[in-house]
């Protein structure tokens, strides 16, 4: 398989670790394990404790079944824990489509959205959000990128890089509409 440079990547490869303010990027704040464990009385004795051998392909069976606790129509056993965004990606998309397939992908957005697919052999089309509409999605124009052979719609929200937050309105009705052309 071969991938294109990810242009994110090289941009934060180039600038990450030398510029003084980063506005760009999307994780969390730097800090150390010290003041972090300082956040939670106990937690320190609870890190030294913590097992640093392999675990379950599926996850830490405890942290699947924390992550389980946040909703309400699934069990652990419904989870799988990745190490990142990009291998998440990768093996939903590898796992969900094949060539020949057509997919819809926000946009623009994480450049492994459109990129893992086409290299699966999908065909790409991006669903733009625009900064004029306040990088609000048009429903109007996912149902003229469908086709017969479309298999994903990927939406990536809140958004990276514009933290555009879907409505639960819009996202019921995406959900809606892909239900009904399935």
């Amino acid at each position: 398989m071969h991938l294109p440079p990810f242009k994110l990547e090289r941009y934060f490869a180039k600038y990450e670790f030398n510029t003084e303010y980063l506005l760009c990027s999307s994780d969390c704040e730097a800090m150390s394990i010290a003041d972090l464990l300082a956040l939670e009385p106990g937690s320190a004795e609870k890190f030294q404790n913590v097992w640093l051998g392999y675990t379950e392909s599926q996850g830490s069976p405890s942290l699947r079944r924390e992550i389980a606790n946040l909703y309400t129509t699934i069990q652990p056993e419904d989870v799988l824990v990745h190490t990142g965004a990009g291998e998440a990606i990768y093996l939903f998309m590898y796992a969900a489509f094949k060539k020949g397939d057509h997919v819809i992908v926000h946009s623009p957005g994480y450049q492994s959205l459109a990129e893992v697919a086409r290299a699966v052999g999908c065909d790409v089309s991006p669903w733009r959000a625009r900064e004029q509409d306040g990088w609000v999605l048009d429903l109007d124009e996912l149902r003229h990128l469908m086709r017969t052979n479309t298999k994903g719609i990927i939406i990536n929200t809140p958004h990276n890089p514009t933290g555009y937050l879907m409505s639960r309105a819009d996202f019921e009705a995406v959900n809606k509409f892909a239900q009904e052309k399935t």
